[in-house]
């Protein structure tokens, strides 16, 4: 209710005119561009998560593995869970495999989608600071955003190589949490432990690989953001100014808030647009379209899932 409250609010503020004004420039062959060049997006970041299943399970199906991202983007995108509800999903639809081994693939790539966010944002942060003309506070406060994802990107990386799960069994153990399903499958959890180290250990040109496949797959996102700005005729709009959108934006993203980031998306997104002087109008108008679009891809991971569920549940 708070994020649908803080959305109707920033449109009635803009205006629903002006709104309507810059939407009026999407024509539907434009609109489908946007909708395809979206599924390049879960194209390519699919391409990176099997090449890392591919190191444990050999030749697998990308169409499978596909469904199995739109599905848990899907969750991802209507749950306050930071970007990562869906993971869990995404691991259980992927049949035909060792779940351990799902489960791990699934960790490292979410893993290097994340640091490769981190290196990028880093990146938009530095430039913004030095480009864009922005309260001091602000400077502060990405500063400081940077500083702690930093920290918690090593964190996770390290903690990895060395047993993440088993790491917060043990934190859970001091608090004196011990649910029977952990402790009835310890050794389990202990063998995913092992596939995920193993994996920083041996297969280092991997990770090179997928990091960089993944810095692509931002970039592309920004070209896709550009595009969009070009869609709707806003004046002013560069790749650059388009960069320092989705890197900055990324940090709303990547933050457990409300479903889909209702509300709060809105807010940073005419936040920067309003400083890279674009205009809040421009602002609230990207963020609809690339609503629509991405809600449309959720209808299709939730129909993969859907289907999955009842061809499971008609074999059982």
């Amino acid at each position: 209710m708070i994020g649908f409250i803080l959305f109707a609010f920033l449109i009635y503020k803009i205006g629903p005119g002006r709104i309507w004004e810059n939407i009026k420039n999407l024509t539907w062959q434009r609109f489908l561009i946007l909708f395809f060049l979206h599924f390049l997006y879960f194209f390519f970041r699919t391409v990176s998560w099997k090449i890392i299943f591919e190191k444990y399970e050999g030749n697998v199906s990308f169409g499978h593995l596909i469904k199995a991202r739109l599905a848990g983007d899907a969750i991802s995108y209507l749950t306050p869970s930071a970007y990562l509800g869906g993971e869990p999903i995404r691991a259980m639809m992927v049949s035909r495999t060792t779940k351990r081994k799902s489960i791990a693939s699934v960790t490292i790539d979410k893993t290097m989608e994340i640091l490769a966010m981190i290196f990028l944002i880093i990146i938009g942060v530095t430039v913004a600071i030095v480009l864009v003309s922005m309260p001091r506070h602000y400077k502060f406060l990405l500063i400081a955003f940077v500083f702690g994802a930093i920290l918690f990107g090593l964190f996770i990386f390290n903690k990895q190589r060395q047993g993440f799960f088993i790491w917060i069994i043990s934190v859970l153990e001091k608090m004196k949490i011990k649910p029977k399903f952990i402790e009835k499958h310890k050794a389990k959890i202990k063998e995913t432990d092992t596939y995920i180290s193993e994996f920083y250990g041996y297969h280092r040109n991997t990770f090179i690989i997928v990091f960089l496949l993944y810095t692509f797959t931002f970039l592309f996102w920004t070209a896709e953001i550009f595009l969009t700005l070009i869609f709707i005729n806003a004046e002013g709009a560069t790749f650059l100014k388009s960069f320092l959108v989705t890197t900055l934006g990324s940090i709303v993203i990547i933050l457990p808030t409300i479903p889909a980031s209702l509300g709060t998306y809105e807010v940073t997104y005419v936040t920067i647009l309003v400083l890279l002087g674009l205009g809040a109008d421009v602002g609230i108008t990207l963020t609809l379209i690339r609503r629509i679009v991405g809600l449309g891809w959720v209808g299709v991971g939730l129909l993969a899932m859907l289907k999955r569920r009842v061809r499971h549940e008609s074999k059982g």
